[in-house]
């Protein structure tokens, strides 16, 4: 009989978390493996997970903290596993408030959790208060990841974190394709395209606010990604007048970055970019925030700009523009870097750590 991993996570629908989650448990073959997940949002649906189960607690709002922590109880007795990994913010804590006796088990933190600049201050006290929980729920017996060594920094500083590790997220191998040649010549409209969910983080308005200084030349934006900062982004682009569509969330990311001339980014603050290490990959011109995280995960090879600063992004918008080969040699080595974030590395790694904590129990 295999050994049984119990994978829990907050949701199961189209975060950088949950595609990684879903991604690479069918590969690691030496395992039975389970998952559950809080929040009743539409699942990732794949045929690669079709013989794992899947299961949703229906966790919707505060009130329904105590029942989910004893669904999570009984269905940890029921299940037996042997380890225990669980992904994001509640499933975490909600694992540590159980007796989980010898099971090991393993946290993934996929993002800087307290150091995002919430405009609210209701999310200001929120993000204390679930810091202090984090800080106090935290024991060293716990196997923590971190996703990129930026993040492990942060993290490890702001809960207490002992002794944690890094493993990098990956890229389907889909991505790892020869680019077709582009037609783009700055006679044409510059096609470019911004990936990642519409929240405070990503900083999608930075990019409109440099369309805005841009209208002098031809530009259309697609931004692939949904979100609690959809209205918000889409009364500019209407006010504005804006070249820009938000597309939602879309399944042909592949095929979307070779459809367009240049790859943007203006995340504040990431754990590791997985949108970013995809377009590496798929060797697209690519002009990103000087931002931690992006200089570790390309190596300090990709074009930057200063974060925050939306002049400073249209004035390299429009160099490009004007001449698309000033990327070039970054673009060639973004594409070398990104062979460290091949899924095959990933899934070794998390397999040998499986099989570690199961021969130490």
């Amino acid at each position: 009989m295999k050994p049984k991993i119990l994978h829990i996570i907050d949701s199961f629908s189209k975060g950088g978390a949950e595609i990684i989650l879903a991604g690479a448990v069918p590969e690691l073959n030496d395992f039975d493996h389970h998952i559950i997940y809080l929040a009743p949002e539409n699942p990732i649906d794949s045929p690669k997970l079709a013989s794992i189960p899947i299961e949703c607690l229906n966790y919707s709002k505060l009130s329904d903290t105590i029942s989910v922590i004893k669904k999570i109880k009984q269905r940890i007795k029921e299940i037996e596993p042997d380890i225990i990994h669980t992904h994001l913010y509640f499933s975490t804590i909600f694992v540590r408030l159980i007796s989980t006796d010898n099971i090991p088990v393993i946290h993934t933190y996929h993002s800087h959790y307290y150091r995002i600049n919430y405009e609210r201050l209701i999310s200001k006290y929120k993000k204390k208060l679930l810091q202090w929980i984090d800080q106090r729920t935290y024991k060293s017996k716990y196997t923590v990841l971190h996703v990129s060594q930026t993040q492990q920094a942060s993290n490890d500083a702001d809960v207490g974190i002992k002794s944690s590790s890094v493993l990098y997220n990956y890229v389907e191998d889909a991505f790892f394709t020869t680019r077709k040649e582009s037609s783009y010549d700055n006679k044409n409209k510059l096609k470019i395209i911004s990936v990642g969910n519409l929240k405070t983080e990503k900083n999608h308005m930075l990019l409109l606010q440099a369309l805005v200084l841009l209208k002098h030349i031809p530009i259309h934006l697609n931004i692939c990604g949904h979100g609690i900062d959809h209205r918000k982004l889409q009364a500019f682009i209407n006010k504005h007048d804006l070249p820009v569509t938000i597309l939602g969330s879309k399944n042909t990311i592949v095929s979307l970055l070779n459809e367009h001339d240049l790859f943007v980014s203006c995340s504040i603050i990431e754990g590791f970019g997985i949108s970013i290490a995809e377009a590496m990959a798929s060797e697209i011109p690519m002009i990103i925030s000087d931002i931690s995280t992006f200089k570790e995960i390309t190596e300090n090879k990709a074009l930057f700009f200063e974060s925050n600063n939306a002049k400073d992004l249209a004035a390299k918008i429009e160099a490009f523009y004007l001449n698309p080969s000033i990327t070039a040699a970054q673009t060639l080595a973004c594409k070398a870097v990104a062979e460290k974030y091949r899924k095959s590395v990933f899934v070794e790694k998390l397999n040998h750590l499986y099989h570690s904590k199961i021969s130490v129990e």
